[in-house]
């Protein structure tokens, strides 16, 4: 059992870590470099940023929360189902705040890639097809600070993660370890 809580727990770390750091790189590092290098090929940069945030925001963030899902469900069925004994560790001081972190995470991620991002791409081409249009630019501008709002609002929840469960685990370690209280 030990090592199911282990291996789910290491699904549920890189799962985070995918999703926390990919944000970072998409937000930050992609949008910069395309915004910089192709200043002058608006249309270019848009179809790549369309491109990469949407294997982002479907294919990889939907892998993530599909792992991180499965171990937390692991971890709830072991609890509850284990002769072991297993007992998660809780380290905050509300019992389910890492819980309610990750689900407005998820539901943040989804609002983004099924509503937000949809809304984006037909803005985009409606942008394109009338790039003299000054309400289109405002409207899209509008969508992709919401994108930014959310993204940050995500970071700091995933980073809220990271302290919760390395807490977590450093005292199941101690627990496991040795015998400590």
């Amino acid at each position: 059992m030990k090592r199911l809580i282990f291996i789910s727990n290491w699904f549920y770390q890189f799962s985070l870590s995918l999703w926390v750091g990919g944000m970072f790189l998409l937000g930050i590092l992609v949008e910069i470099m395309v915004r910089i290098n192709l200043k002058d090929q608006p249309q270019v940069a848009s179809t790549i940023m369309n491109k990469v945030m949407d294997v982002f925001n479907i294919h990889i963030i939907y892998t993530c929360i599909t792992f991180m899902v499965l171990a937390e469900m692991i971890k709830f069925l072991v609890a509850k189902y284990s002769s072991v004994g297993y007992e998660p560790q809780v380290v905050t001081k509300r019992k389910y705040t890492r819980e309610v972190c990750l689900v407005v995470m998820i539901v943040l991620a989804l609002y983004i890639g099924s509503v937000l991002r949809p809304e984006m791409h037909a803005m985009d081409k409606l942008k394109k097809a009338n790039p003299a249009d000054q309400k289109l630019q405002i409207q899209f501008d509008r969508y992709h600070s919401q994108l930014t709002w959310f993204y940050t609002v995500n970071m700091i929840l995933g980073l809220t993660l990271f302290y919760i469960n390395g807490k977590e685990m450093a005292r199941f370690s101690t627990r496991s370890g040795a015998s400590v209280q």
